[in-house]
């Protein structure tokens, strides 16, 4: 059967405010605002944001608030061309994110005011709806329609990527069921501790859990990844100024699995795990050199022009941070 979809994500929805600015300041001190915008966030929702941009299918699953910021998360999935028909609006407010983009350190800090609690329900998540699609993208935060959406997909062969970022015994369960692995660097260190033996360790866990796929992303140092056959390391790109990395493992995400999807399954590309690695290593870093987590996510001329010379193509991206300025108040 021909899928509708080639990812559906499993996730709540939240508000992001983007502030460039030059330094954090001290208590009662002043720091200057260099740039900012409004965008909405999410590990799993912006993956599949840069699944979308890419070329691919897409639809989401999760809830959002009935207010300002639950109506722009929705219109900004839309935007980006997202099935927004299994979003459900609930009472109350949407999850708030401010995200301060250090430009002295490169460094990133946030602050965060949790929406009203409304959790999708099993049955809210409509199984014949992830019917349709290749893949589920989950993130680390567990949820009975997260549950539910990861059950049936495993009972009907549909491929399973995971968002590892924080490290939790709940997550740690998630990350047991899925086919490709992604960790960021603190729940590696929840499995492995301070073990910096990454291809090994990348490679056993492979092994032992039966993973298509694990990575673990060092941000500035690269990636490590395996396939339970063999292990690679691949380092970061570099040479252009990084604005905000803010969402830079969660369009990793999605450029992988993209590049999973089109390039690795595809046999006439002839895709390595490591391949899918750069690929996703290309998306994430060209949205860094944007302020904002889903501003600066290229297309896939974009990622491949860069991937062939190292040429970052302008395209659209000034149209999107003046989209992006504004978005707040339209």
């Amino acid at each position: 059967m021909k899928k509708r979809y080639d990812v559906i994500g499993v996730e709540d929805l939240i508000m992001d405010l983007a502030f460039q600015i030059d330094h954090l300041p001290a208590t009662d001190g002043f720091s200057r605002i260099l740039d900012y915008c409004w965008q909405s966030g999410g590990n799993a929702a912006s993956a599949i944001v840069a699944l979308a941009r890419l070329g691919a299918t897409c639809g989401m699953i999760g809830t959002a608030g009935d207010d300002a910021y639950g109506e722009f998360c929705v219109r900004d999935l839309a935007y980006h061309g997202v099935d927004t028909s299994h979003i459900k609006r609930h009472p109350g407010n949407t999850t708030l994110c401010v995200c301060l983009a250090e430009e002295s350190t490169q460094g990133r800090s946030f602050l965060g005011l949790r929406g009203t609690p409304a959790d999708m329900t099993p049955q809210e998540a409509d199984e014949s709806y992830v019917a349709q699609a290749r893949a589920v993208h989950l993130s680390c935060i567990p949820s009975s329609a997260q549950q539910f959406v990861l059950d049936f997909a495993r009972r009907n062969n549909l491929l399973v990527s995971l968002d590892a970022g924080a490290y939790s015994p709940a997550g740690a369960a998630l990350a047991r069921q899925a086919d490709l692995l992604v960790m960021a660097e603190q729940f590696y260190q929840g499995l492995f501790g301070r073990d910096e033996n990454y291809e090994k360790n990348c490679l056993r866990l492979a092994n032992d859990g039966g993973h298509k796929a694990v990575v673990v992303t060092l941000g500035s140092r690269g990636c490590v990844g395996s396939d339970g056959e063999k292990a690679f390391t691949l380092g970061a790109f570099s040479g252009h100024k990084i604005v905000d990395t803010t969402g830079a493992g969660d369009v990793f995400h999605g450029g992988f699995l993209y590049a999973y999807l089109y390039r690795y399954m595809d046999p006439q590309w002839g895709y390595t795990l490591q391949d899918c690695a750069r690929f996703a290593s290309a998306v994430s870093y060209l949205n860094c050199l944007t302020l904002g987590g889903r501003t600066g996510i290229p297309t896939l001329e974009m990622t491949e022009r860069f991937l062939r010379d190292g040429t970052v193509l302008e395209g659209d991206i000034p149209a999107r941070k003046q989209h992006y300025r504004q978005a707040g108040f339209q």
